[in-house]
This record gives structure tokens, sequence and C-alpha cells, in this order.
């Protein structure tokens, strides 16, 4: 029925499935809100390991009507895009958000479902800049080798019939780096894989019985189909991301800042 969950490794066949889900994310899910308009957006963030999440939104009217207005899957990405310029569009009543921009310093457009709108809050959009963690979620993946042509298009572009929603791309580009990752609650094998696209680098997650052609490893080519989603990361989520020193640095540089002026 919703073949994004396939992405992260979660089957939902049904409506009655989907509802499950819905309700199980209420449930267990981290509760965020947001003031819109005369109503409440109910954010909940389940949050399952490995960076595969569940996000439900309810919404609730001013008249105190509560009804759930979207259930969908997401990936926290490790890497942080810097977007600039962009433009946020809301659907409340359909607890959706989608952001339009571009990579800062290039041409390269970038049009996503944004994840955490309640978690972040109004004060992290008022910033000329961004920073993103992007991912596209692969419905579909082939691995080739020889040398790469980057591809970044719409889908609605590219292959107009497989064209489901706004946010889906496709793309073509070499493999940085790739992992392997199980989802926690239902055991699936999925892969997540660092690209090069020339003009911009993105984290990709794909199902392994969704991926397609040679064995995966860094130099080959990806060509994929995705749903692109991200997470905008506000300053304190900023401040907490703590990644280790930076050995660019040499031990001279933090010593100079601690000296004295006379």
């Amino acid at each position: 029925m919703n073949q994004t969950f396939e992405t992260i490794g979660l089957e939902v066949p049904s409506e009655k499935a989907f509802n499950y889900l819905a309700e199980r994310a209420g449930d267990q899910g981290e509760a965020t809100q947001l003031n819109r308009r005369g109503a409440v957006l109910h954010g909940r963030c389940w949050k399952l390991g490995e960076g595969l999440e569940v996000w439900t939104v309810l919404y609730e009217s001013g008249s105190g009507d509560v009804f759930y207005a979207d259930c969908r899957p997401g990936f926290r990405a490790r890497y942080i895009q810097t977007i600039t310029p962009w433009a946020l569009t809301e659907y409340d009543e359909e607890g959706e958000a989608v952001v339009h921009g571009y990579c800062k310093g290039t041409d390269c457009e970038v049009l996503f479902e944004l994840q955490n709108l309640t978690e972040v809050g109004p004060g992290g959009f008022r910033a000329q800049e961004l920073q993103v963690g992007l991912c596209g979620l692969a419905y579909r993946a082939r691995v080739r080798k020889g040398p790469p042509k980057a591809r970044w298009l719409p889908l609605e572009k590219a292959a107009p019939s497989r064209a489901a929603h706004e946010n889906d791309w496709s793309l073509s580009g070499r493999v940085i780096a790739c992992k392997p990752l199980r989802n926690p609650l239902s055991g699936s094998e999925l892969y997540w894989i660092h690209l090069d696209l020339e003009r911009m680098k993105l984290e990709v997650l794909v199902n392994q019985r969704s991926l397609r052609g040679e064995a995966l490893a860094p130099g080959v080519t990806l060509d994929a189909e995705v749903w692109l989603q991200g997470h905008v990361l506000d300053e304190q989520a900023l401040r907490s991301r703590y990644e280790g020193v930076d050995q660019s640095y040499g031990p001279v540089s933090f010593w100079s800042a601690l000296k004295r002026r006379n």
C-alpha cells in the first residue's frame, strides 16, 4: 500500500496496517507540538534505532477535533547540507511540509519532505541558511560498474509514469562509502550509501530487496529513484553534534588560542 515504508524495511500492505503503525508511533513516539493558525500540530517521532524513524502528525483544530494527518518513514542523515535560498510550504491539515531550495554555492536544486517541523518550531526557520540532514529513501536502486555520469533530476521529468510525490528524484552517482544496517523492528536488511553527485553529496537508504546489479562497494555507480526527506537542525542540535577531534587542526592551533594578551 505504501511503498515509502518499504524503503526502511517496514511492510504496510493495507489501510489497517497503516493505521496500526500510526497509532503505535503515536503511543511510543517522542511528543512535540507547534501552534499553527488557530490549530495545533502534534508531532510524534518513534525512533526505531540505527537512525530509522516513523513520524506521525496529529492535527488539532480550533474546535478541539483531533485526527491523524500523516504517518511517514524517516532516516536521520549523518552529514549536514547548507540550503540557501530556501522556501517552506506547509499543508497543516495534511501534517506535511516541504522545503524547496538550493545547496549553498551551487545551482543544485532540492525539494524535500520536512520531517521535524514540530520538533524545530518556528525559531528554526528565521535564518537565511538552513542546516539540513538530507537522505533519499530509495524505491529502487541498481549498482553498476564503469565511470559514473552524475544525474540529479525530479522523477517527474526523468520518468513521469513513476513519479508519485513532488519530492521524488532520479539520481546517479559514485559510491563514496556504504554500510549495512538492520531495521531493529522488522529485521530487514538495509544499506546506508553516501554518494558523490558532483554538484553535491547525498546519503541514500536502500532496502536490500530493492537493490539490483553488481556488488555494492566504494567506487561503483549507483542509479536510484528516491523519496527525498530531511531534518532541519536548530542551534541546539548543531551544538550537540560533536563528531570528535578535527584532525586537520594541529596541537599548536589549540595552544595559540590560550595565549595571554598583555
